[in-house]
């Protein structure tokens, strides 16, 4: 099996009524948005989500035929990373709109729901949220404790139980909830997407205060024995885990392409500096150590951009898009922290200081590596689905290759020394998800690039090659013996660090 992506040419058309919706969208934002004044006031501008909706920001997602625009996973990629460029909490609250809180309509509705609900959604009139985390349910699904139950009675739902950390929580009048659906369909222990709307009884929680995306909404969602009409249930009723699975890919695609926005902003705001900036006599853009970095930023971006594109390319290919969006998800969220990390240090004392805005693309960025999966977990799946699945050998001859190979080695000795014994190491598993991420990532890399590219495409490329192929030679180094781990650890909870 090969590996392979859709080639790209990375320098998109401008005739592309993407790039030209986007471009029309970040004229808009750098008249409309004060990131900082929406950081210190914890909430987005009065009217702003009504000017975004007369621009048709909130139907890119969704279908012509339910009044969208239907560009699909790309085309919400790249309104998302265009929002984040200029803030990312508005960039949140369109992106789960976008993502998480419409898919399951789109995918898995029937005909009526999408007629009832969809049109209002496209046009901004509603927005969406989506409900899964609980107090004892974050990454692990199967630990789902809100319940739907049919009461043969009246042949109605009774919903009850509680969600957290529920982005738009406060500001959205349509919820798209996870919940467990025991005996619905026949099924012993079913899952299902329910539609569940503001005045259908919910109890909204306070706002949170959060480290970062302090305008978007975050709140808890209390679900109260809710009497609720079996039409509310989305896709097969009790078969509805592989409905939840997909839609997540799509919103952890889409927050990816938020992590490039960001990325993108933080880029900009160092560049800015270090050409003002002179120490020694020069400026710091000329000083050999700063190049290299700005270097390293600028073709991490690349790789982040090709990975999300490679990603929205196969929307409609389920296996390929859960594949796909775990790299994504990953790579781009840890990127995204490197980049505005470094963008702060470039910045020197005043990169500490709020007024410079480095500071909140940093606390922004944080958030990223957390929800929508946690990237351990994430990568342990990578893992699983490595060894049950591999994704293949690259032949682009390129450092794509060499960490094709390397994952390949890892994979094929660890299988002929331990067999399916290795599913049941999480620290395999997650080294194994760590390659195959870099593997998804480099390939992506060199598609994107494309064929015959410009000089300067082609310099991204490689340097972003290189970096990747490093990370995975010190990715594919042996790890410490468990015996040891323990021996350093276990102490830590009897009598701390001393």
């Amino acid at each position: 099996m090969t590996t392979t992506v859709a080639p790209r040419d990375a320098a998109r058309s401008q005739d592309d009524p993407v790039q030209a919706f986007c471009g029309e969208l970040r004229r808009f934002l750098a008249v409309r948005v004060d990131s900082a004044r929406i950081d210190a006031e914890h909430a987005l501008p009065a009217g702003l989500l009504t000017e975004l909706a007369e621009l048709g920001v909130f139907g890119v997602s969704i279908p012509e035929a339910w009044g969208g625009s239907e560009l699909g996973l790309s085309g919400a990629c790249a309104v998302v990373e265009s929002l984040a460029r200029y803030d990312r909490a508005v960039a949140t609250t369109v992106g789960l709109h976008l993502g998480l809180g419409t898919r399951g309509l789109v995918a898995f509705a029937d005909d009526a729901q999408r007629e009832r609900w969809l049109p209002d959604l496209a046009s901004g009139k509603r927005l969406g949220a989506f409900a899964t985390t609980e107090p004892g349910a974050g990454s692990d699904l199967s630990r789902l404790a809100t319940r739907a139950r049919l009461d043969q009675a009246t042949g109605r739902l009774r919903v009850d139980g509680q969600k957290i950390y529920v982005t738009n929580g406060g500001l959205a009048q349509t919820y798209t909830v996870a919940v467990s659906t025991e005996g619905l369909g026949g099924a012993a222990s079913g899952q299902n997407l329910l539609v569940l709307e503001r005045d259908d009884g919910l109890k909204i929680g306070a706002e949170e205060v959060k480290l970062g995306l302090r305008g978007s909404s975050t709140t808890s969602l209390y679900l109260d024995e809710l009497d609720i009409p079996m039409d509310r249930v989305v896709g097969v009723p009790g078969a509805g885990h592989r409905d939840i699975s997909q839609v997540l890919a799509f919103g952890r695609t889409a927050m990816a392409a938020g992590c490039n926005g960001t990325a993108w902003a933080a880029i900009d705001l160092a560049t800015a500096h270090v050409a003002e900036r002179k120490q020694f006599g020069k400026t710091l853009a000329a000083q050999p150590v700063i190049r290299l970095q700005l270097a390293d930023m600028a073709a991490s971006l690349f790789a982040m951009r090709a990975m999300v594109a490679a990603t929205g390319d196969v929307e409609h290919d389920d296996a390929e898009l859960e594949r796909r969006s775990v790299a994504a998800k990953v790579y781009c969220s840890e990127t995204d922290w490197t980049i505005c990390d470094t963008s702060l240090q470039l910045h020197g004392g005043s990169g500490y200081i709020e007024e410079t805005g480095a500071p909140l693309l940093l606390r922004d960025a944080r958030i990223t590596r957390i929800f929508e999966g946690a990237n351990d977990v994430l990568a342990s799946r990578m893992g699983a689905l490595e060894l049950i699945r591999p994704g293949g050998h690259a032949t682009t001859g390129t450092e794509a290759d060499e960490i094709s190979l390397i994952t390949h080695e890892v994979r094929t000795n660890w299988q002929a020394r331990d067999g399916l014994k290795v599913l049941r190491d999480p620290v395999r598993l997650h080294k194994l998800g760590r390659l195959a991420i870099l593997r998804e990532v480099a390939v992506a890399t060199v598609a994107y690039a494309g064929p015959h590219p410009s000089p300067r495409t082609a310099a991204l490329r490689d340097h972003a090659l290189s970096r990747l192929l490093q990370a995975a030679e010190a990715a594919a180094r042996a790890v410490a013996p468990i015996a040891t781990v323990d021996a350093i650890v276990d102490p830590l909870f009897d009598s701390g660090v001393a």
